[in-house]
């Protein structure tokens, strides 16, 4: 059993990409997603999409999910490797079952069980994706972490940008309003920007313009959606929101396209920079052959 467990040499590496070791983020993440999946379970148990069998089942498998999260903290790979597979086996599962047609529609799934549940869907796909993605860097980086803290504040704006955007779209599900997109497709393009804006936020950390990459895509999106879904003509006003839905639904969806487009600024102008400072460090050596050929 020992020889599973990581390589000592992931301990002298000079740093992971996060600001919390991946094991951290793994354990945490996944635990997240065991108990949204389970609050999900209930409902579908309740609300008659899955039998008695299908819930014995899936309980097991979250037992088994629930023991790999323990054996990857402690730095097995066969734990890592169990977690990453049962949370991609989950986003499927929850992907095809309330973000698509079907009798597990988030639009019917809500009208019989409520609105709690589409924003709990949508958190177990961020809290998904965040498992396969910290498993994959624990893999190699399991207790490393990089330790300057000068982008914490972007990483805590994007996660209050990932839960304002799943509150919005809870929103958007409650009134039934994506624009040309359906009630399914406009929660799961919800869940997926709210993942990528964390995941930006979490890499920018050390390596820059992948993290500075996918803020400006996240928060482009979310900026992009609130124009076209509440400021442009056709669309329904915040004021339309507060009254239909509750002033605080109005003031989440401000909120996200705040923070995205502060968030989209700043990122876009340290991508800028790297990149100006990656011409200037290759210009001198471009130019030494030059000089050698004089």
């Amino acid at each position: 059993m020992m020889k599973m467990r990581a390589r000592p040499a992931v301990g002298r590496q000079p740093g992971g990409p996060f600001l919390l070791s991946a094991r951290t983020l793994l354990l945490a993440s996944g635990l997240l997603a065991i108990g949204l999946g389970v609050f999900t379970l209930l409902h579908e148990r309740h609300s008659g999409q899955v039998n008695g069998v299908y819930t014995i089942v899936a309980l097991i498998l979250g037992t088994v999910w629930l023991a790999c999260l323990v054996l990857a903290f402690r730095g097995f790979r066969i734990g890592i490797f169990g977690a990453a597979a049962l949370a991609f086996a989950d986003f499927g599962v929850t992907a095809s079952s309330h973000f698509a047609s079907g009798p597990g529609a988030m639009g019917a799934f809500v009208r019989t069980e409520g609105l709690p549940v589409a924003t709990v869907a949508m958190g177990l796909v961020c809290a998904c994706v965040l498992t396969v993605i910290s498993a994959s860097v624990a893999w190699s980086h399991a207790t490393s972490r990089y330790r300057r803290l000068d982008t914490l504040p972007l990483l805590l704006v994007a996660l209050a940008g990932a839960v304002l955007v799943i509150l919005q779209a809870t929103d958007g599900v409650h009134r039934d309003n994506f624009g040309s997109a359906n009630t399914e497709d406009g929660a799961f393009a919800a869940a997926v920007t709210a993942s990528l804006w964390l995941l930006g936020g979490l890499w920018i950390a050390r390596v820059r313009r992948a993290g500075a990459l996918m803020i400006v895509l996240a928060t482009f999106i979310v900026s992009y959606s609130f124009v076209t879904l509440h400021l442009l003509k056709g669309g329904t006003s915040l004021s339309e929101v507060a009254s239909k839905s509750g002033t605080s639904w109005a003031v989440f969806a401000a909120t996200a396209a705040v923070l995205a487009a502060a968030s989209f600024l700043v990122s876009l102008g340290l991508l800028a920079l790297s990149l100006l400072r990656r011409k200037r460090a290759a210009a001198p050596a471009g130019a030494q052959p030059a000089r050698r050929g004089a």
